[in-house]
Parts: structure tokens; C-alpha cells; sequence
């Protein structure tokens, strides 16, 4: 539902194509999608009860707060998927100026951001899923993230330890130094060879 409404929505257009992610094959590859309040148009009436139960299924799934409000709106929305392909999750990115700019579901991350990535020997490490889809769109499929510095999760993790090499593309400023020399000699302690890719200051 998401994607779809991403397709007919400006603004995540807009937003998309500032960051030059805006190719059709992007879209669809990654399945992008923006959460635009209509969601709940779509919904039987709530004092119904099918309306009812898809509301407290979806509160469930973390996609909407207990307030009736969806969780991800004004969001652009990444799919995270498990080992065997399938969804587990979502990544919000507001596309305007807001307060908080990164939002997940409630509770402990899950899930990967192009879990294909992870299949090869090499892989790109990200801190953001934007900045792994970057890659992804511009010729480098083998791009995946964490959940910003302090955002490794054991799901990540244990496929990490299955490459040869890693490539650290974290952000040029402190918190990316620290990660990546925290990363660096914990890859090189379990025998992954790792290079940094370096951005300007």
C-alpha cells in the first residue's frame, strides 16, 4: 500500500529525487514507499469489528500508535526483511523537516536492509538505510547498514562474520571515526579483512 502511494505523491517524489533516488528501478528494487494518512481511510470504521481487529493487528505490528495515528506518516518507508526474504519491518525517513528524521517500529530493531547484500564475499557497511540505498542505486548492489553507529544488531552481525571483506562507509565526523575503529578491530578479530571508504569532512 505504501509503495503504491509513494508512485502518486510529490513530496516523497521530491524528496526521492534530491537525493537521487528517484529512478523507477530504485523504487521498485527496494520497494520504497510513503506513509501518507490514508492508511486509515482504507480501514473498516473502528467502532466495527474488523475494524477493530486490523487496528490492534497493526498496533502490533507497530504501525500505528495507540492514538489512531499512523507511526510512519510523512514517512518515506524502506522494507527490512529477515534471512529468508521476507518483510519484518520498516525504516521511516521524514521528508520534511521534523524533529525526528529516523524512526522504527517500537522495540529492538529487526530485520536487514537488502539482506542480498550480505550473500558475497564483499560488503558495503552503511550507518543509514538512505546511504546503503545510495550505493545500491549508483552501481554498488552489495551495500547494507546498520541502525546508525550504535546500531549493530546480532542479525547483522552474524552475517558480517560470513565475509571476506568489509567495507566501512560510515559518516566523515566523529561518531563515524569511533564506529569505524570500534568495527574495525572487531571484523579484524574474527579474520574479515575491512577497508574504510572515505568521505570528505
Amino acid at each position: 500500500y505504501y509503495h503504491e502511494r509513494l508512485k502518486s505523491s510529490v513530496l516523497a517524489l521530491d524528496f526521492l529525487k534530491s537525493r537521487g533516488l528517484d529512478a523507477e528501478g530504485v523504487v521498485t528494487r527496494y520497494q520504497l514507499g510513503f506513509a501518507d494518512r490514508t492508511l486509515g481511510l482504507r480501514l473498516p470504521e473502528k467502532n466495527r469489528v474488523e475494524g477493530a481487529q486490523l487496528r490492534s493487528r497493526l498496533m502490533q505490528l507497530g504501525l500505528y500508535r495507540e492514538s489512531g495515528h499512523e507511526h510512519f506518516n510523512g514517512c518515506l518507508v524502506v522494507p527490512l526483511y529477515d534471512g529468508q526474504g521476507k518483510p519484518v519491518s520498516l525504516y521511516g525517513r521524514r521528508v520534511q523537516n521534523g524533529e525526528l528524521r529516523h524512526l522504527y517500529p517500537p522495540g529492538p530493531h529487526r530485520g536487514l536492509f537488502n539482506p542480498s547484500a550480505l550473500d558475497g564475499p564483499e560488503v558495503i557497511l552503511c550507518e543509514a538505510v538512505l546511504d546503503a540505498l545510495t550505493f545500491c542505486a549508483h552501481g554498488f548492489p552489495h551495500a547494507t547498514c546498520a541502525y546508525g553507529t550504535e546500531g549493530m544488531t546480532d542479525e547483522l552481525w552474524e552475517r558480517l562474520r560470513k565475509a571476506r571483506k568489509v567495507f566501512l562507509a560510515y559518516d566523515a565526523d566523529e561518531a563515524g571515526d569511533r564506529a569505524t575503529e570500534r568495527d574495525t578491530a572487531r571484523l579484524k578479530s574474527i579474520g574479515v579483512e575491512v577497508a574504510r571508504v572515505r568521505f570528505p569532512w
